[in-house]
C-alpha cells in the first residue's frame, strides 16, 4: 500500500494550471524495500497512461486479471478500479496521469461533440491494452514515449506541449477506433458491486481517524454487515477493518516521516486509541516499531 500512498501523494500536487502528472517506477532505483512493484486496488478522476519499459506487470483492471508486458502501453479511463503488481524486482514503468477536463470546451464543434464530450460522460472509455502487435501500436507508442520526454525535459513549455499532445492522442484512438463503449463487458451486478466497493473504501479513508464499525459501513450502501464483509473480501482479498487498520498504519508513516509528533501524539491522530495496540498493529505491517522508521529516513 505505500506505494499507493506515494503515486497518490505525487498527483495530488498538480494545479488547475498544470492538470498533467508524470512519475517513473525503476525499481532497481527505488531498493529493496519497496520490490516488487505494488499498488494497492485504487481509482482516481484523472486518466492514467502506462508504459512498460522492462519486465512484467499484472494488472487488475475492473476486476479483470491482464499480464502487461514490455512495450505494453495501458489506457485507463477516469474511476476505472485498478491495481498493479511487479512479477520481478527489475520493472521499470511510466506513468503519466491527466485530467481529461483539460481537453474540454466552451466550442460545440465536432472534436468536442464526437470525441471529448461522450468521453467525459463516460459513454465511451479507452480499449485498455495497446501491444506491440496492433496496428495502431506504432502511432500511439510514438505519442506517448514523446510525452514521456517531455515530462522529463519539464522545460518553461512543458504544459503546452503535452496537451497538444494528448489531444493528439485522443484523435488518434478515435481514429484508430480504439475507443469502446463502457463497461458493456461488466454485468449489472459487477458495476453494483464496485460502485459499493469504492463507497465503503472512500468512506474509511475519509473517517478513518475516527471510529469505524461494520454496522455503519452496512448502512451506507444499505446491505446486510455479511454483504459488506463478503463483498469487499471478494474485491480486495482483504476485510474492511484490516484495511481501516492498515490505512491507519501508512497514515502514521506518513507522520513519522514528515514530523517530529510523539508516537503517541501519532497512534491518536490516526485512530488508535492505545499506544500499545498501535505498535503491535505497526510491528505487524512493517516488521519494525515507529520509532525504529522513524530513524530511518
Amino acid at each position: 500500500m505505500s506505494q499507493y500512498f506515494e503515486l497518490k501523494e505525487k498527483t495530488e500536487h498538480g494545479t488547475e494550471r498544470d492538470p498533467v502528472w508524470y512519475v517513473e517506477f525503476d525499481m532497481k532505483k527505488t531498493g529493496p524495500r519497496t520490490c516488487p512493484f505494488y499498488v494497492d486496488r485504487h481509482w482516481h478522476p484523472e486518466c492514467e497512461i502506462l508504459y512498460v519499459e522492462k519486465g512484467t506487470l499484472e494488472l487488475e483492471h475492473n476486476l479483470n486479471t491482464i499480464l502487461l508486458h514490455e512495450g505494453d502501453i495501458v489506457l485507463i479511463d477516469p474511476e476505472d478500479l485498478h491495481e498493479i503488481t511487479g512479477c520481478s524486482d527489475d520493472t521499470i514503468h511510466h506513468a503519466i496521469l491527466f485530467d481529461p477536463k483539460m481537453l474540454s470546451t466552451n466550442n460545440k464543434d465536432a472534436f468536442q461533440l464526437d470525441i471529448i464530450d461522450p468521453f467525459l460522460s463516460h459513454e465511451l472509455g479507452f480499449t485498455t491494452i495497446i501491444s506491440p502487435d496492433l496496428l495502431a501500436y506504432s502511432l500511439i507508442s510514438e505519442l506517448v514515449e514523446e510525452l514521456i520526454r517531455i515530462m522529463k525535459k519539464h522545460d518553461k513549455y512543458w504544459i503546452y506541449e503535452a496537451k497538444v499532445l494528448l489531444f493528439r492522442l485522443m484523435l488518434a484512438s478515435y481514429e484508430m477506433k480504439l475507443f469502446v463503449k463502457k463497461n458493456v463487458d461488466l454485468s449489472e451486478e459487477q458495476r453494483l458491486g464496485i460502485d459499493r466497493y469504492k463507497m465503503i473504501q472512500t468512506y474509511i479513508e475519509e473517517h478513518y481517524r475516527q471510529e469505524i464499525h461494520l454496522e455503519e459501513l452496512a448502512e451506507l450502501i444499505d446491505c446486510s454487515e455479511n454483504y459488506v464483509g463478503r463483498l469487499f473480501k471478494r474485491i480486495s482479498h482483504d476485510s474492511p477493518i484490516h484495511y481501516l487498520i492498515q490505512f491507519r498504519i501508512e497514515k502514521a508513516c506518513e507522520l513519522l516521516k514528515n514530523t517530529t509528533m510523539p508516537v503517541l501524539d501519532i497512534a491518536l491522530a490516526v485512530g488508535f486509541t492505545n499506544v500499545s495496540y498501535f505498535i503491535r498493529q505497526f510491528k505487524e505491517f512493517k516488521h519494525t516499531t515507529p520509532l525504529k522508521y522513524r530513524k530511518s529516513f
